[in-house]
């Protein structure tokens, strides 16, 4: 029996399974992004406990120092039972586990050595939340890793769908003039903050979309709204949901040159540049575009638009 291949998809049917995988892009892309941020905040608190516990292993030495002082006070008078191997040790948890020295020194060290002791305990739990926050750096570092991967196999996808659709520009799917040229000009009629907010993003014209990236070479979509608002010395966040949550809510017929738009779901964000279009980062594979939003795909997909 002769084997039948299967019938080629019709480019309609390819531009709809690109929209769906566009989508689902621009969630990852998302998520990506979010996490990246939850990396930086780990590391953070990694840094600063690292730092910490530093500054408390040099308290601990000093403490010890002075302890030493009182053993070798302690041995002149005869009073040594458990002393020596107490200040003998760098471990504070082996002093910790010492703790009946106290009956070894006088009433009148009890005081200082209830410091040390609190200083070895602080210098157990530095160490502690040290660890914990580097399992968190590291527990990060593998999501992304896995996050990037399933990027890169949608990536390919996606390669693969344009390919067949051999080289023309699918509506919806972010489709750009493909010249090379880098660089624009915005002449609209934004002014203040707006005007330099897309001004700036005017001169990224041509430029590849990455996902993560923030420039100067290239961007992803929450990537070039930060950094256009940023030259304008507006700080409106990294990812597109807390740019959503970061500014004001307009309604579709009252937006302005500058403003914020959103769509998929909070998925992906663009600039208004005014009569109906929008100047984003798109997503792999393209670059950096004027596009409508009142057709296809961003009509279909539009969920809303905040002002800075």
């Amino acid at each position: 029996m002769a084997a039948h291949a299967d019938p080629q998809p019709t480019r309609a049917q390819v531009q709809k399974k690109l929209d769906k995988l566009a989508e689902q892009m621009d969630h990852k892309v998302e998520k990506y992004n979010q996490l990246r941020e939850k990396l930086k905040i780990a590391k953070k608190k990694y840094q600063s406990a690292v730092k910490s516990s530093k500054k408390e292993q040099a308290a601990f030495e000093e403490q010890r120092r002075k302890i030493a002082q009182m053993a070798a006070d302690a041995y002149k008078n005869g009073d040594t039972d458990g002393v020596t191997g107490f200040v003998g040790s760098n471990d504070p948890q082996a002093i910790l586990d010492q703790a009946a020295v106290f009956s070894h020194l006088s009433h009148e060290r009890g005081s200082q050595l209830t410091q040390f002791l609190a200083t070895a305990q602080r210098l157990r739990r530095e160490e502690a939340q040290a660890k914990a926050a580097y399992e968190e750096v590291r527990g990060k570092t593998k999501e992304l890793a896995k996050q990037k991967q399933q990027l890169d196999r949608e990536v390919a996808k996606q390669k693969a769908l344009l390919r067949r659709l051999g080289g023309g520009t699918p509506s919806g799917s972010g489709g750009g003039s493909g010249s090379g040229a880098v660089g624009g000009t915005y002449n609209g009629p934004a002014s203040g903050s707006a005007r330099t907010a897309l001004d700036f993003a005017y001169a990224q014209l041509g430029k590849p979309y990455q996902y993560g990236a923030e420039g100067p070479n290239a961007y992803d979509c929450s990537g070039l709204t930060m950094k256009a608002w940023a030259a304008a010395g507006v700080n409106i966040t990294r990812t597109t949901n807390s740019q959503y949550a970061a500014t004001k809510r307009v309604d579709k017929a009252n937006l302005q040159p500058g403003d914020l738009v959103f769509f998929n779901n909070l998925g992906h964000v663009g600039l208004y540049v005014g009569n109906g279009q929008m100047i984003h980062a798109p997503r792999t594979g393209k670059n950096v575009e004027v596009v409508s939003i009142t057709s296809g795909y961003y009509l279909n997909t539009y969920y809303g638009a905040g002002r800075p």
